[in-house]
């Protein structure tokens, strides 16, 4: 069943909390509206049409949105809050569709003059509360094509739970983009229910790790295909090609936001030339996984053990300063991956034990797995 049917503008309720309202659209806030569906950030991750005009702008007042209303298939509502005179202002627009069975999914844009200002965040949480208790909502679904974090970290903020992501899904422009789910129940907490991990530059004098960029791929998949790389990493694809780059890119930052792992392109501290990758594939409150690959025109130069160092200075480093608070950082190593096992003796890591059965190489040859271990010296015992 749609919503009920409401008459636009008379009876759309006006909702407020301080400064912030969501009201009836009016045909004064075309001029905003064009400045929102002209802004680059607001086309990237949207599917407003280009090139968009007052006509366009009048046609969603005064047809689209009360269209909506009427047939009881979306609430849209006109996001209001103080300008830079201190005189209200259309601010943006949030949005309930009707997905039927109590359910409706959200959309949300904002003016560029009032993001990172709370405005969005006061305007969503109205909007749900409308949602639940004035529609009679269940769930609240919310998608966002992958990499857009500033949608995101709004919905985390709000106590949404994340479902991962959907490959080929979400049409854009003439393509089908991968996309982010999450959800909402009416009796969840409207607090995130995760923490919110970033993944921070982490800065030495010869090497620094930091996220990946699309500029890092080329060199990515050359080290991908390289025959120790491949030997030694089984679960590469194999050939390693440029889309095989780009998922891990943009899985990176997607793990590092629920802090389940971390992955950081290793760069020369002076070129940004790509030497490698280091990264954290498990984290637990407890302890800290560490991994690292080179790029083979960079061995030898001692860049691994740098690497190791900077990750291990991260894992230890409390939360309230910055680093994950791990109380132990380890390695898992196959038996015979000599190299590696040299760079993690050199950082000081000591054999705690063994894995039989391990790892299955790529030939399908069954290997053990060394574990080696440093405890943070801040740990009293």
């Amino acid at each position: 069943m749609p919503f009920d049917s409401v008459r636009f503008p008379d009876d759309v309720p006006v909702l407020s909390d301080g400064d912030v309202r969501l009201r009836p659209h009016r045909l004064d806030d075309v001029d905003d509206l064009v400045v929102q569906c002209r802004d680059m950030l607001t086309l990237r991750w949207t599917t407003i049409p280009l090139g968009y005009d007052a006509a366009m702008g009048t046609g969603f007042v005064t047809e689209m949105v009360p269209a909506g209303w009427r047939g009881g298939t979306e609430h849209a509502f006109a996001v209001e809050a103080p300008g830079p005179d201190g005189r209200p202002r259309y601010a943006g627009t949030v949005t309930l569709r009707d997905e039927g069975a109590a359910r409706a999914s959200v959309g949300f844009v904002a003016h560029p003059a009032y993001r990172g200002r709370g405005v969005m965040e006061t305007a969503l949480r109205m909007l749900l509360d409308h949602g639940f208790q004035t529609l009679g909502l269940h769930t609240v679904l919310w998608w966002a094509a992958q990499g857009n974090w500033a949608s995101r970290k709004l919905v985390w903020r709000t106590g949404f739970t994340f479902g991962g992501t959907v490959r080929h899904w979400l049409v854009d422009r003439g393509s089908y983009a991968d996309g982010w789910v999450g959800t909402l129940h009416r009796d969840g907490a409207r607090e995130p229910q995760t923490l919110w991990w970033s993944l921070p530059t982490l800065r030495g004098e010869r090497v620094t790790a930091r996220p990946f960029d699309v500029t890092d791929d080329a060199r990515v998949v050359e080290g991908g295909n390289d025959e120790a790389v491949q030997r030694w990493m089984p679960s590469f694809p194999s050939p390693y090609e440029r889309q095989d780059a780009e998922t891990f890119r943009l899985s990176t930052l997607d793990a590092a936001a629920d802090g389940t792992s971390f992955a950081w392109a290793l760069v020369d501290s002076v070129t940004d030339e790509l030497l490698g990758a280091v990264g954290i594939p498990h984290r637990s409150d407890f302890g800290a996984e560490i991994g690292y690959w080179l790029h083979p025109d960079a061995r030898g130069h001692g860049y691994a053990r740098d690497a190791v160092d900077l990750l291990v200075e991260h894992a230890f480093t409390p939360r309230d300063l910055g680093g994950l608070g791990a109380l132990r950082a380890y390695v898992r190593i196959d038996e015979d991956n000599h190299a590696s096992l040299d760079v993690a003796l050199a950082c000081g890591f000591e054999v705690c034990g063994r894995e039989r059965a391990g790892t299955v190489r790529r030939d399908g040859t069954i290997a053990e797995m060394l574990v080696l271990d440093r405890v943070n010296p801040l740990v009293l015992f």
